[in-house]
C-alpha cells in the first residue's frame, strides 16, 4: 500500500499567479559572485547553487517535498513569509500535520537566532486555530543543522568585513507542526513578515477521510536509522542499534469514543526480506490517541555476514500483546530503507553528520554548568548587563571610561594592575571537589559541564607541551579537571561529565592570524597607557595556534580525561573535525556514547545552544538552553545583589517549560575564587533537587507531546505536557484554582487510567472529561505537600 500521505508542494505560483511581480518572492541560490539577481536575506547574500539539490523532489523524515527551481538562475526559489494565505483546492480534505523546508534571516540590526512564527489554520466551518513554529537561522557561527546544507554562502563584502564568501555552514531547516484533523482544512495563513521566515517547500500529511472512524488508523510515517545503541554488557559486545519508527494515528481528533485510539500494549518489530537484521528489543506503544504521533525506538542487530553500514529494506509490524494478533497498518507492507549497523566514523562530513545526541543526554534534561577561573578574582560586571567572566575583554574594550569595567578596575585596583596579576589570587583555598559533585547530585542534575578554559586562555587542566598557562603551574597549582572528574566517578557515577572549552583566546599572540570580532588574538595593549603588551603568563610560542595549541588541548580533554560532553564555545577556526572520528570511535570502544554542541566550528553538531532562552515551540533538532543563576552572568559577579539570583521556583518553571519543548536546561553556578559557592546558589539548587525527588519522573526520560507542549489558554490552568510510553504528565506551573486543575488540551486519558499528584498523598484522584475540558480534583493539603509551586499530575495508562 502506498504511504497514506497527501503532498502539497509550495510553488510560488500556488499562492501568486504572477510570482515574479510579488515583492516577497526572492532568489536564494546563486551561481557565483557576479550574480546580481540572487538576494536571499535582503542584504545580497545567497546559497551556492552547486551545493543545492538538482532533483525536483526531496524526502526527509519520511516527508516528500517538491523543491523549487534552485538551478534556474532567473526564477524565484523562495518566498519571504508575509501572512500569505494558501487556499487549498482539496475540498473536504483533512490533514494530520504541516511540514516545511524553511529557514530564517534577520534584519540588518539583528543577529542569527531561531525565529518564531505563527501558522493559522482556517477550516471549512469558519473556525480557526493556530500554532507556533520555530525556525533556525540559515547560517550562524554556531550552526543549526538542516537536512539541506552548504559549506559556505556568498557574503556581502560591505557588511562582512570584505568577505565575498563566508565559510560558515549554511542550512535549510526542517519544521513540522500538528494540524487538528477533525475538520476539513480550507486554508493556511503563513507567519507575518516580522518573523523573517523564508519557505522553500511545504507538504501536508493527510488525516483520515470524512466519516466516523471506530478504530485506529495507524500509519508508519518514517523509519530512521540512528547511530545510537542500547548499552551492551561490555565494550566488546556487538552494538544493539536503535532504529526510530514514527507511528501516527490518523483517526479524527474528535472521534466520539476512544475506540479510535490505541489503548493497550502493542509491540513493533522490523523484518527484512533477506533476514539481514533481527529485532532484539521490540518497540512498545501503549497509548496513541487520534491525531497524535509518537517516535518509538526498536533495537536491532545485523545477522552474521552483514556488515555495519549496509543499506537494508525493512518492513514494520505491529502486534497486540493482549491477544497476540497482528494489527493492520495503513502502510502495511511498505518497505523503508535503513542503514543497518553502526560503522566506525571517519572524518568526512558525511560520516560525522551521522553522529547524534545519545539517549542518556536526551533523558538527562538537567545539568549544571560551572564557570570558574581567574575572572572569579575580580568577579565584576555591571549586574544584569554584562558577563563577569568577560572581565579582561571589557577592561580593554573600550580602554576608557566608556567601559564600566575599565572605570571599576581603575578605582578598585589602579592602573598598574593587569589582568594576569589576578592569577596569584586565584587560590581555590576552600575548594572541595566532593562538595561540588554532592551539590550537583543534590540538585537533581544528571550531568555537569566544567569550564576547562575560557577566553582568557587560562586552563584548569594539564595542557602538556602546548602551553604553560594553566592551574598546574600557576596560581593554585592543581589539576582541577582531574580532581573534579575523579570525585564524580567515585561519589556520583550516575553523573555524566562534561567539559567546556573555548576555541579562541582573546589575547593569545599566536591566535592573531585566525582572529575575528571579539577574539582578535595578539597581545593586549595596556588598558591605561596603550603600551604593548600586557603579559600573557605561561605562553609558549607556537607557529600555528590551531595545530600546536588548540588541537593537542582538545585531544587531551577527549582522550586524557574521558569527557562525555564536549561543550565548545565561539566556533570559528577549529581542529575538532580532525579529532571527531577518533573520539567517537574511542568512546564507542569503551561503550560510551558521547555528545558535542554546535560551537566546535564543525559542519556537524549534536545539539544547539541558545543562552538565557526559552521558546514557545519545539525546535526540529535537539537543543539545550543555558543560563546563569545570576540574572546575566555565568561567572561570579560581586555586583549582583543577593535578591537578584534565580530562586528555586523560577528555576523549576524554566526547566519544566524547556523540557516540554524538547530541550535540556544547563543551569550555571559561578563559584568564588576560593572555590566556595554562595548560598544564593546552593540553597535554591537543593530546593530544586527536593522537587525533582518527588516529581522528577515527569521530567527525566520524557519526550514532548506531539499534539502540543503547553496549554496557557484563559480557561485552563497554566500547564505543560510531557510523555512516556506508559504515562502522560500534566505539570501545572500555576496553582490549580479552587483545588481543580483544568485544561482544554485533548489529553489522552481513558476511563480506567489512574491520575495522581506526584509528591502528594499518592491517592487516585477524581477526574473528568466534559465538553473537551479535562478536570482533576485535588485537595489543597495535597497541593501544599509539594515542595515547590509546580504540580506534576501523572496519568498512568491502564491496559485493561
Amino acid at each position: 500500500m502506498e504511504h497514506a500521505c497527501k503532498q502539497l508542494a509550495l510553488v510560488i505560483t500556488l499562492i501568486f499567479p504572477n510570482a515574479y511581480a510579488f515583492p516577497m518572492g526572492n532568489e536564494a541560490a546563486s551561481p557565483g559572485l557576479n550574480d546580481t539577481f540572487a538576494d536571499f536575506d535582503g542584504s545580497g547574500r545567497a546559497y551556492p547553487v552547486e551545493w543545492l539539490p538538482n532533483a525536483t523532489t526531496f524526502t526527509y523524515n519520511g516527508i516528500k517535498f517538491n523543491l523549487p527551481p534552485f538551478h534556474n538562475p532567473s526564477a524565484y526559489d523562495a518566498i519571504r513569509s508575509d501572512s500569505q494565505v494558501i487556499t487549498l483546492q482539496t475540498n473536504g480534505a483533512r490533514y494530520h500535520s504541516f511540514h516545511a523546508l524553511a529557514t530564517s534571516v534577520w534584519p540588518v540590526s539583528g543577529s542569527a537566532a531561531a525565529r518564531i512564527g505563527e501558522l493559522v489554520y482556517e477550516f471549512d466551518d469558519g473556525t480557526s486555530t493556530s500554532n507556533d513554529i520555530l525556525v533556525g537561522p540559515w547560517w550562524s557561527n554556531n550552526p543549526f543543522d538542516g537536512p539541506i546544507h552548504t559549506p559556505f554562502h556568498y557574503a556581502n563584502a560591505t557588511l562582512d568585513g570584505n568577505k565575498t564568501v563566508d565559510h560558515n555552514i549554511t542550512s535549510i531547516s526542517y519544521i513540522s507542526a500538528r494540524i487538528p484533523n477533525d475538520k476539513p482544512l480550507k486554508s493556511i495563513t503563513l507567519p507575518a513578515n516580522t518573523s523573517y521566515i523564508n519557505f522553500f517547500a511545504i507538504s501536508l500529511v493527510s488525516g483520515t477521510p470524512s466519516g466516523s472512524v471506530d478504530s485506529p488508523r495507524l500509519s508508519v510515517r518514517n523509519v530512521r536509522s540512528t547511530t545510537k545503541w542500547v548499552d551492551a554488557k561490555d565494550a566488546s559486545s556487538e552494538k544493539i542499534q536503535q532504529i526510530e519508527v514514527t507511528l501516527a494515528n490518523l483517526s479524527p481528533l474528535s472521534a466520539p469514543t476512544n475506540s479510535s485510539w490505541l489503548t493497550s500494549t502493542h509491540s513493533l518489530y522490523l523484518t527484512s526480506s533477506n533476514d539481514e537484521i533481527k529485532t532484539v528489543i521490540p518497540g512498545k506503544v501503549i497509548r496513541l490517541r487520534s491525531n497524535d504521533q509518537v517516535v518509538i525506538p526498536i533495537s536491532i542487530q545485523n545477522n552474521h555476514k552483514v556488515e555495519a553500514g549496509t543499506k537494508v529494506q525493512v518492513t514494520v509490524h505491529l502486534r497486540s500483546e493482549k491477544n497476540s494478533t497482528a494489527v493492520l497498518l495503513e502502510t502495511e507492507g511498505q518497505e523503508f530503507e535503513i542503514i543497518a549497523g553502526i560503522p566506525e566514523w571517519n572524518n568526512s562530513d558525511e560520516s560525522l553528520r551521522t553522529h547524534e545526541a545519545p539517549d542518556w543526554y536526551e533523558d538527562a534534561k538537567f545539568g549544571i554548568f560551572v564557570h570558574w577561573g581567574v575572572y572569579s578574582v575580580p568577579a565584576w560586571a555591571p549586574s544584569g548587563q554584562q558577563y563577569a567572566e568577560w572581565y579582561n575583554w571589557q577592561l580593554h574594550n573600550p580602554p576608557n571610561n566608556g567601559s564600566p569595567t575599565w572605570v571599576h578596575h581603575l578605582q578598585t585596583y589602579g592602573a598598574d594592575i593587569v589582568y594576569d596579576d589576578f592569577i596569584a589570587n586565584f587560590s581555590a583555598s576552600a575548594w572541595s571537589p566532593d562538595d561540588w559533585t554532592d551539590l550537583f547530585a543534590d540538585a537533581g542534575a544528571k550531568y555537569f559541564v566544567f569550564v576547562t578554559k575560557h577566553h582568557d586562555g587560562f586552563a584548569l587542566f594539564d595542557t602538556g607541551n602546548s602551553s604553560d598557562r594553566n592551574s598546574l603551574l600557576f596560581g593554585p597549582k592543581r589539576d582541577f579537571l582531574k580532581e573534579l572528574f575523579a570525585s564524580a566517578k567515585i561519589r556520583h557515577p550516575e553523573l555524566h561529565r562534561g567539559t567546556y572549552f573555548s576555541l579562541p583566546e582573546w589575547f593569545n599572540p599566536a591566535y592573531a592570524p585566525y582572529g575575528f570580532g571579539s577574539w582578535p588574538g595578539g597581545g593586549a595593549l595596556n588598558a591605561f597607557n596603550g603600551s604593548c603588551c600586557d603579559p600573557y603568563i605561561g605562553y609558549i610560542p607556537v607557529d600555528d595556534y590551531i595545530e600546536e595549541l588548540q588541537k593537542p588541548q582538545i585531544q587531551t580533554i577527549l582522550h586524557g580525561y574521558d569527557t562525555d560532553i564536549l561543550w565548545c564555545d565561539i566556533g570559528g577556526p577549529t581542529a575538532f573535525p580532525q579529532l571527531a572520528a577518533s573520539w567517537y570511535n574511542y568512546a564507542a570502544s569503551q561503550n560510551r556514547q558521547v555528545v558535542m554542541n554546535n560551537r566546535c566550528g564543525a559542519n556537524q553538531s549534536d545539539f544547539v545552544t541558545p543562552e538565557y532562552a526559552t521558546f514557545p515551540a519545539a525546535l526540529s533538532q535537539k537543543w539545550e538552553s543555558s543560563a546563569g543563576m545570576d540574572p546575566f552572568s555565568y561567572g561570579y559577579n560581586s555586583d549582583t545583589p543577593p535578591d537578584a539570583y534565580q530562586n528555586a521556583s523560577s528555576i523549576i518553571m524554566e526547566l519544566i517549560d524547556i523540557v516540554s519543548k524538547g530541550g535540556n536546561f544547563l543551569l550555571d553556578i559561578g563559584p568564588k575564587a576560593d572555590g566556595t559557592v554562595i548560598p544564593e546558589e546552593t540553597e535554591p539548587l537543593r530546593q530544586v533537587g527536593q522537587w525533582l525527588k518527588v516529581a522528577g519522573e515527569s521530567i527525566y526520560s520524557t519526550r514532548p507531546w506531539f499534539i502540543q507542549p503547553a496549554d496557557t489558554s484563559e480557561n485552563s490552568t497554566d500547564v505543560r505536557f510531557t510523555t512516556k510510553p506508559d504515562a502522560f504528565y500534566v505539570i501545572a506551573i500555576s496553582r490549580p484554582e479552587g483545588g481543580t486543575l483544568r485544561t482544554t488540551a485533548p489529553i489522552p486519558v481513558t476511563q480506567n487510567d489512574r491520575v495522581e499528584l506526584l509528591g502528594g498523598s499518592g491517592r487516585n484522584l477524581t477526574w473528568s472529561m466534559i465538553n473537551g475540558v479535562f478536570s482533576v480534583e485535588v485537595d489543597e493539603d495535597d497541593l501544599d505537600q509539594v515542595p515547590l509551586p509546580a504540580w506534576a499530575f501523572k496519568i498512568t495508562y491502564s491496559t485493561v
